[in-house]
């Protein structure tokens, strides 16, 4: 069976419409094919890829997606101010860094890689020299986003900070935060999962991660006293509450957990009713 498709042109409210939109009756198409995974991939491997921030997405340990490989951001484009070059940071994470420069519409100074020799190709600005390699430094905020190894900007000295990135090997990082996300294999099937629940150790475990992130908030900012404690929860992002990786877990309060996906039942809480009616003071 065969049909014939109506002429178009011949229909006069559509005709009319186009007259209105002054569209011309032909148009002429450029088709940019999309690039293949392994092309993506292969680029991600060496000088990295100009991208829209529309493309990098945030995943919920905090670290950062394109096109289904986690990626690490950074300035290509350096200035040299007076024979001066200051050189940037690399990101692994949505840091406030990252945050401010989204504010400030300056996102299309960064452009996406994840090799893990901690080598990337910049362009000094007004030297010169272009497509050089140089060695970046981890953003400090991003180590403080993921907790990585107990990482924490509000938690340690100056210099035990400077210590842990100048050791931060992306190596490490990769191993524990797999690139490609599609490929990385589940830890457990159906059958050898661990219940989803809180290990006999949780009120220990609890105690101890808020105690090394300072007793703060990680999303409104808030500090808490010791007696206030209660107001201070520890979050499994993942949903998973067996897995009590660093990276998994973030310190919120209790007005804070109460926003998180499938926690408004948070809000029946007779502590969220005391916590709320003192921030209200």
């Amino acid at each position: 069976m065969s049909f014939k498709l109506p002429d178009f042109l011949n229909w006069t409210s559509l005709d009319t419409l186009r007259q209105k939109m002054d569209a011309p009756l032909t148009a002429n198409f450029s088709l940019r094919p999309m690039q293949s995974d392994g092309s993506f991939a292969e680029k991600l491997l060496s000088g990295g890829i100009e991208i829209s921030l529309d493309d990098v997405n945030v995943l919920s340990d905090g670290t950062l997606i394109c096109n289904n490989k986690r990626v690490l951001l950074h300035i290509r484009d350096i200035s040299s101010i007076a024979g001066e070059v200051r050189m940037p940071k690399y990101h692994l994470a949505n840091c406030q860094v990252l945050e401010k420069m989204r504010r400030n519409s300056r996102f299309g100074r960064y452009v996406v890689a994840n090799r893990d020799t901690g080598e990337f190709q910049v362009n000094i600005i007004g030297s010169g020299k272009e497509n050089q390699t140089v060695k970046l430094n981890v953003c400090q905020s991003c180590l403080d986003i993921i907790h990585w190894h107990g990482f924490s900007v509000q938690g340690m000295t100056s210099g035990e900070r400077w210590g842990r990135v100048a050791n931060f090997s992306l190596t490490d990082f990769f191993k524990e935060y797999p690139r490609d996300l599609i490929a990385t294999k589940p830890l457990h099937t159906s059958v050898t999962a661990p219940l989803n629940d809180y290990p006999k150790n949780w009120a220990e475990i609890s105690k101890s991660i808020r105690q090394k992130r300072g007793h703060q908030c990680e999303s409104c900012k808030e500090f808490f006293s010791q007696d206030d404690s209660r107001f201070l929860h520890v979050h499994h992002r993942n949903g998973l509450k067996n897995d009590n990786r660093n990276a998994n877990l973030a310190v919120l309060c209790i007005a804070c957990h109460a926003q998180q996906p499938e926690h408004g039942h948070l809000k029946a809480h007779p502590d969220y009713k005391v916590f709320m009616a003192h921030q209200k003071r």
